[in-house]
C-alpha cells in the first residue's frame, strides 16, 4: 500500500486556484510599513496596483521556519505518512532554507525538502507533477525521484516590456533602463542553475514573444509531450494568445496559465509574459 503523501510549497509557485490538495506557505510582502501575506491579504491584482501607485518599493520575505514547522506538524498529525515540500530556488529566496530547518526539527525522516532551482510557474509545474503522482498512489521515492529528474529540464523564457521595475529594484542601472526603454530593447530572460540570467535581446516586445515561441518549439522534440505553463503579470489576453500559439506549435501534453505574484512582479512589472516548460 502506498504512503499517504502531503505536498507543500510556497507562494512563489504562483499556483493560485490550481493549488488543490497542496499546502501553500505564503511569503510576506512589505510596502513601507504595510505587511501582507502573499495571496491571502493581497491578491496579484492588488499587488500590481500598489506596485504602480505606491511610492514604496515592495520587499518580499521568506516564511520563518516556524511557519513550516506548524504546517509539517499539522499534516503529519493529520494522517500524512510523508511530506514532500518543494520550494523556489535557494539562489533566489531563503524559503528552501527555512523549510529545511523546520523539517530537521520536526521529523527529517518523514519530510523531504526539494530545491526546485526554479520559481513561479516553473516551480508550480514540479509541484503539480508531485501532487498528481501522490494522488495516483505512487511511492515517496517515486515522487521525489521524478521531481529531481524534472528539475534540470524545467526551462523558462520570458519577456519584460519595460526595464523600469528592474531599475527600481536596483537590478540594473537607471541609465540602462532609460536607454533600453527609448530604443525598445527587450531582454529575454531565462533561468540557469537556479539564477535569473539574460538569454538575448530583441528590439521590440512583439519580436521577443515571437522568439520565445520559436525557442520553445525548438526545444520540444516531440509534440504532445511537453508540460507547459504560461506566466503573465496581469496580462491575461496576451497569455491566452501565447497559449494558442503554443498549442499550434507543440501541442503540449498539459498547459496551465498563472499570474506572476510579487516575487516576480516586483522586478518584471505589469505586462510581462513567460513560458515555463518541461520537454
Amino acid at each position: 500500500m502506498s504512503a499517504k503523501i502531503a505536498i507543500v510549497t510556497d507562494s512563489i509557485a504562483d499556483l493560485g486556484e490550481l493549488a488543490v490538495d497542496i499546502t501553500v506557505v505564503p511569503l510576506t510582502i512589505t510596502f513601507g510599513s504595510q505587511q501582507f501575506r502573499d495571496g491571502i491579504d493581497l491578491t496579484a491584482e492588488q499587488f500590481y496596483d500598489k506596485l504602480e501607485h505606491d511610492q514604496n518599493q515592495p520587499k518580499t520575505a521568506q516564511p520563518a521556519p516556524a511557519a513550516f514547522d506548524e504546517v509539517y506538524r499539522t499534516l503529519l498529525d493529520g494522517g500524512a505518512e510523508h511530506v514532500v515540500s518543494l520550494h523556489a530556488s535557494a539562489e533566489l529566496s531563503g524559503t528552501f532554507n527555512s523549510a529545511s530547518l523546520a523539517a530537521s526539527q520536526v521529523a527529517s525522516d518523514r519530510i523531504t525538502v526539494i530545491d526546485t532551482r526554479n520559481a513561479s510557474a516553473g516551480e508550480g509545474l514540479l509541484v503539480l507533477g508531485a501532487r498528481d503522482q501522490a494522488a495516483r498512489g505512487d511511492s515517496v521515492d517515486a515522487v521525489v525521484e521524478q521531481a529531481r529528474a524534472d528539475i534540470p529540464n524545467d526551462m523558462l523564457f520570458a519577456a519584460i516590456p519595460t526595464l523600469t521595475y528592474l531599475a527600481r529594484g536596483g537590478r540594473i542601472g537607471q541609465l540602462q533602463s532609460l536607454l533600453g526603454n527609448v530604443l525598445q530593447i527587450v531582454p529575454i530572460i531565462t533561468l540557469k542553475d537556479g539564477v535569473v540570467s539574460e538569454h538575448s535581446k530583441v528590439r521590440t516586445f512583439a519580436r521577443a514573444v515571437d522568439q520565445i515561441i520559436d525557442i520553445v518549439a525548438s526545444k520540444v522534440p516531440k509534440k504532445r509531450h511537453a508540460r507547459c505553463a504560461v506566466m503573465h503579470s496581469v496580462a491575461p489576453e496576451l497569455a491566452q494568445k501565447v497559449c494558442d500559439r503554443l498549442e499550434a506549435a507543440i501541442e503540449p501534453a498539459s498547459m496551465i496559465t498563472t499570474c506572476a505574484g510579487p516575487t516576480v512582479g516586483t522586478h518584471a512589472g505589469p505586462g510581462a509574459v513567460g513560458v515555463f516548460f518541461i520537454p
